[in-house]
């Protein structure tokens, strides 16, 4: 490979490998979410909760058969950012990628405030803002010295969720085989049904179980803003992307329908892991502890994909721009790093510990929602986006990896979008966090109009 094909025209060097790009696409669907909001969405749910994860695992697998179609459409744009500022104008492009900057800081927050949650399950009287706060410097010295260093830490990160959650449903499935017991009793397919049935919570909880389940599956884009640094995008983004539905059913479905075997729906932790809760249910020695392990390994993880990206992401809205905001933060450093976003990117999300201090427990449910809320509004904007590429581009010069059922389903997945901010909207516990979305779209629009304004006069 010469010195022109391991370099992007963004300037990033080509150094993540297929094996890359694949296992990071599949450790990038595991996280926080799953190993603690999954709790909390039990509770609000019950046990259709599973049939919310199949519903919003399809959407989202469509959403990225779309961005697929998008970023292998350019491989030289840096991010969606860079579609959404061709196809929709500038100060959409604008807005956008400031929202999804900020959208990336809160998941990291979320995840270092976990952080602190499953660290007291050893140390009950830590303070939960260091680990989070430690986690962040490392992560940020790795992610500062190379991007295939940041690649080697996620893939090991990644192999250490996948093992895991495969070897918990099959501990699961040998259980309920060979009628096993835990501390809540029979390991039973009767815990699906018994207290209330399937749709326990009826149909206002199944709606409210939507948010947290949402929250779960950001992160599932990480692959395309892979693009610019993978040595084969053409080849391993169709891969990754095609592959969404097992990791869905196998990761998501999978692991919830075994905890659910084991514990009864009401009894499912919302304050900790319910997978810690189920393993040492199982009076399996240090079980417990292993699995905690792996939570805040999936945590780390998690941090570590979000820091990657809230850094290239400032750096994409930044690129190219005049002024000394752009200017600092729209380079790369000696070693073709976005050295500036990344910095800013850690203290920001360093800034977790000050929300836990005003609102107490409940910080991690409001961060999640409050990602949850801004994600909606970018994902709208993304299947805008590929409407507005596909009806600008002739059909003689589409690629080979075409969105399926265009233009009716991109509107029904417009439609499933617009249905859950309406939702939240209404949900008094996601409301706040749903208007403060809107209102920062708002403001960062009134902002570009400002700006543009400026310039013209």
């Amino acid at each position: 490979m010469d010195n022109k094909d391991s370099q992007s025209n963004s300037g990033y060097k080509r150094t993540l490998t297929n094996t890359h790009i694949q296992v990071i696409a599949l450790g990038g669907t595991i996280g926080t979410g799953l190993f603690l909001g999954v709790g909390e969405s039990i509770h609000r749910a019950g046990p259709s909760v599973i049939l919310i994860y199949i519903i919003v695992g399809v959407f989202l697998f469509l959403l990225m058969r779309a961005l697929g179609e998008l970023i292998l459409s350019d491989l030289s744009k840096h991010t969606y950012i860079d579609f959404i500022k061709k196809y929709l104008g500038k100060n959409i492009g604008f807005i956008t990628g400031y929202l999804y900057w900020l959208s990336w800081i809160t998941l990291g927050m979320a995840e270092t405030t976990a952080l602190g949650i499953y660290f007291q399950y050893w140390f009950p009287h830590l303070k939960p803002w260091i680990p989070g706060l430690i986690t962040i410097i490392f992560l940020l010295l790795i992610n500062l010295i190379s991007a295939r260093l940041f690649g080697n830490l996620e893939f090991s990160f990644a192999i250490i969720k996948i093992i895991t959650i495969i070897a918990f449903v099959i501990l699961v499935i040998y259980l309920l085989i060979t009628g096993g017991k835990t501390t809540f009793g029979p390991v039973t397919l009767s815990n699906l049904t018994n207290r209330g049935g399937f749709f326990a919570k009826g149909g206002k909880g199944f709606l409210d179980g939507f948010q947290m389940v949402i929250f779960s599956f950001i992160g599932i884009e990480l692959i395309g803003l892979t693009a610019a640094e993978a040595q084969n995008p053409k080849v391993t983004l169709k891969n990754a992307i095609n592959q969404l539905p097992v990791r869905i059913i196998l990761f998501y479905v999978m692991s919830i329908v075994a905890i659910l075997l084991v514990i009864p729906w009401p009894k499912v932790s919302t304050t900790s892991s319910p997978f810690v809760q189920t393993l040492g249910a199982t009076g399996i020695r240090n079980a417990s502890s292993i699995i905690n392990f792996v939570v805040i390994s999936a945590a780390v993880s998690s941090t570590n994909s979000f820091l990657y990206s809230a850094g290239r992401l400032l750096f994409s809205v930044t690129f190219g721009g005049k002024g000394k905001w752009n200017e600092t933060f729209g380079h790369l450093s000696r070693r073709q790093l976005p050295k500036n976003g990344l910095i800013l990117s850690a203290l920001l999300m360093a800034l977790a510990p000050f929300v836990t201090l005003l609102i107490g427990n409940k910080a991690f449910n409001f961060i999640a929602s409050t990602s949850t809320s801004m994600f909606l509004i970018i994902w709208c904007l993304m299947i805008i986006t590929h409407i507005a590429y596909r009806r600008s581009t002739p059909e003689n010069k589409l690629g080979g990896f075409k969105m399926p059922g265009f233009p009716i389903i991109d509107y029904f997945i417009l439609l499933f979008f617009i249905l859950m901010i309406i939702l939240l909207l209404v949900l008094p516990d996601n409301r706040i966090p749903m208007i403060a979305a809107l209102l920062t779209f708002i403001i960062l629009y009134s902002i570009s109009k400002i700006w543009d304004k400026e310039k013209a006069e």
